[in-house]
């Protein structure tokens, strides 16, 4: 499995950041069919067919840590691009 590490820095408290998080994996969802279930405050899993991970919510960073099966590999470099592109839209 190939691993994925992007992280975003934010300076919004946890609660907003929560809330847009949420409202990024509700179109994630819709789109790409990933299930994200918040875990506790700051941790929430993702799954879907070749992808599982976790999204860490820190007081000035978020971390999202994917594992991606072997039939993504050839889109991971993809996959890490849109994955920032939509933290940092959704954080800033």
């Amino acid at each position: 499995m190939a691993k994925l590490n992007i992280e975003q820095a934010h300076a919004l408290p946890l609660d907003e950041v929560k809330r847009r998080l949420q409202e990024l994996a509700d179109r994630l969802s819709a789109k790409y069919g990933i299930d994200a279930r918040w875990t506790s405050d700051r941790e929430a899993t993702l799954k879907r067919t070749g992808v599982s991970g976790t999204i860490k919510v820190a007081d000035d960073k978020v971390a999202v840590l994917l594992d991606l099966s072997f039939a993504l590999i050839p889109m991971k470099g993809k996959i890490q691009e849109r994955i920032a592109r939509e933290l940092k839209s959704a954080l800033s």
